[in-house]
């Protein structure tokens, strides 16, 4: 998950004299139940309600303290707290593998096949500490002669300190053989623990390479525009950690997180201000570091991000909701394609204390 939770948009207010300290709490919530397979809606899951449903809320505590006018680190500890919905799917066939569904849904998939109908749903859950974040970030300009733009640049690490193979028992349904020409019967019943899906696991399981840059620039008086991008290198190629049992392994991927936008100082007496810019984040097929093999599932969404920033007297808070306009589940590095599921929207807020 990448690094920034908070706005981008507070230009000078984002500096700090040398020895200053700054706590901030911060609070990401996302609801994913729209299915995707490249840039094309599934809109037959939602229908026969099959479509997976992640709900996950992460928490985020940071401290930072400058070391200069210019030189700032970061350290950044994450809590997850996620569920994970799924379907359990009526799949009774009235002779062999290729012969008519017993009970197929009622909706087609946009090849025009039917899965089998949907006779139950489950969740899984995982909880805890996810992976601390440790970034260093330095102004490429002067901070007392440049206050109206500026340009950051950093470098930080990820630490593998949340748990990567959180288990979980899932439902399945157990079919048995029809006596004397019935058909097959069907029961939903607790599968073997298992990891619970790669997309709600607090942690990653590797080491990653943070990189990071923030640049603002006052247009005209209480217009600045600003820029941001947070890119995270996993060289590893996976952590060894199963799809359910196996056999197949989760892949380490890399993530990513790119926003520009304007802010505008709507009273800028008490320190507020309207901001809106455009987002894209995602994970892609490849990693710019290393192997990419096994499971994954690379893609990105592209949002539009209406928020508002306060910041005064050392106090600063954030609000954004970004929407989705644009999403696309991408094929792995080795082209196979698959679906995910994207949220229509986020909430992103932000809240802390310079000292």
């Amino acid at each position: 998950m990448t690094a920034r939770i908070s706005s981008p948009s507070l230009g000078a207010a984002s500096y700090q004299d040398k020895g200053a300290w700054t706590a901030a709490v911060s609070h990401r919530w996302q609801y994913s139940d729209r299915h995707y397979v490249g840039g094309e809606e599934q809109v037959h899951r939602e229908r026969e309600g099959s479509q997976v449903i992640n709900d996950v809320h992460v928490v985020d505590f940071s401290v930072s303290y400058a070391l200069s006018k210019r030189i700032n680190t970061t350290l950044s500890v994450p809590f997850q707290f996620a569920t994970r919905s799924q379907a359990v799917r009526d799949t009774r066939r009235v002779g062999g593998a290729n012969s008519p569904l017993v009970n197929p849904s009622a909706f087609a998939a946009p090849n025009g096949t039917f899965g089998g109908a949907v006779i139950d749903r489950y969740q899984t859950e995982a909880n805890g500490l996810s992976d601390i974040k440790l970034l260093a970030t330095a102004w490429i300009l002067d901070p007392d002669s440049h206050k109206k733009g500026n340009i950051s640049v950093g470098l930080g690490a990820l630490f593998p300190t949340g748990e990567k193979d959180v288990k979980d028992v899932p439902k399945t349904a157990r079919i048995t053989p029809g006596v004397g020409g019935a058909l097959p019967t069907i029961a939903v019943v607790d599968a073997p623990l298992q990891n619970v899906d790669n997309s709600i696991q607090p942690g990653a399981g590797a080491w990653g390479i943070i990189f990071d840059i923030y640049g603002f620039q006052e247009i005209v008086t209480n217009l600045t525009a600003f820029v941001s991008g947070t890119y995270i290198s996993t060289p590893e190629e996976d952590a060894g950690v199963l799809s359910g049992t196996g056999p197949r392994v989760w892949s380490v991927g890399d993530s990513y997180l790119a926003r520009a936008g304007f802010g505008y100082a709507i009273l800028p007496r008490h320190g507020l201000s309207l901001t809106l810019g455009a987002r894209v984040e995602g994970s892609p097929p490849r990693d710019i570091i290393g192997g990419d093999g096994g499971r994954r599932r690379p893609g990105y969404g592209v949002s539009i991000e209406p928020g508002v920033v306060f910041a005064k007297n050392g106090w600063f808070a954030s609000f954004s909701a970004p929407v989705a306009i644009y999403r696309n589940r991408q094929n792995d590095s080795m082209g196979q394609e698959g679906d995910a599921a994207f949220a229509d929207f986020m909430t992103l807020f932000s809240f802390g204390k310079k000292f």
